[in-house]
């Protein structure tokens, strides 16, 4: 009597531990089926990143992935100073630190799988006419657009340069500062044409 006691009591302590293994365990077993489909549902020698932008790793699936590829950004402002009258980037431009974001831009672009299509857009402060920081606009917006194509990015992805002269300054700063005379480059996904198939007539 006494023996079967301590048999009950002995079932009565197990009885929790092998119910709460028994809820862990499909958990554990889902998040290691969700990292295999995470693996499977990318091609193969890729990596990709969180939504935090971190390159996400997994202990499951190829070992042999190529360096992980952040998404580039949508939009960088570059602030380019360049020698009077002259407009030709690199070599014309004082502060090369801007060149070198433009670098970083087209890199990360090319590293990327889709076909982005970048537009080039100068701006000016207020000091001239309009017409004048119109064409001043421009001309800064075609020396990128010719260096974004000098350093491999297919032309056929680069819009024609734009510009915007004075029309669209920046709040908070001044209509003569510096922080005016930018050239923006915006990123957009080329989205394949339509078909050549046309059906039956």
């Amino acid at each position: 009597m006494r023996k079967a006691k301590k048999t009950l009591r002995a079932l009565g302590y197990t009885a929790p531990v092998a119910l709460t293994l028994a809820l862990v365990a499909p958990i554990a077993m889902g998040h290691q089926s969700s990292n295999v489909s995470l693996w499977s549902a990318k091609e193969a020698n890729t990596a990709w990143t969180t939504t935090d932008g971190k390159c996400w790793q997994s202990k499951t699936g190829p070992t042999n992935l190529a360096p992980c590829v952040k998404a580039s950004p949508k939009e960088v402002t570059v602030r380019l100073m360049f020698d009077v009258d002259k407009f030709m980037v690199p070599d014309n431009v004082f502060n090369q630190g801007e060149v070198a974001k433009i670098d970083q831009y087209i890199k990360q672009l090319k590293a990327t799988p889709e076909k982005e299509l970048i537009t080039v857009v100068g701006h000016t402060d207020a000091s001239g006419s309009d017409k004048y920081n119109f064409d001043l606009g421009l001309k800064r917006a075609k020396a990128v657009r010719d260096y974004i194509i000098s350093r491999g990015y297919p032309a056929d992805n680069v819009a024609a340069p734009e510009s915007r002269g004075e029309s669209e300054l920046l709040p908070g700063f001044d209509p003569l500062s510096v922080e005016q005379r930018r050239v923006t480059l915006t990123n957009t996904e080329l989205l394949p044409g339509p078909s050549s198939f046309q059906g039956f007539r």
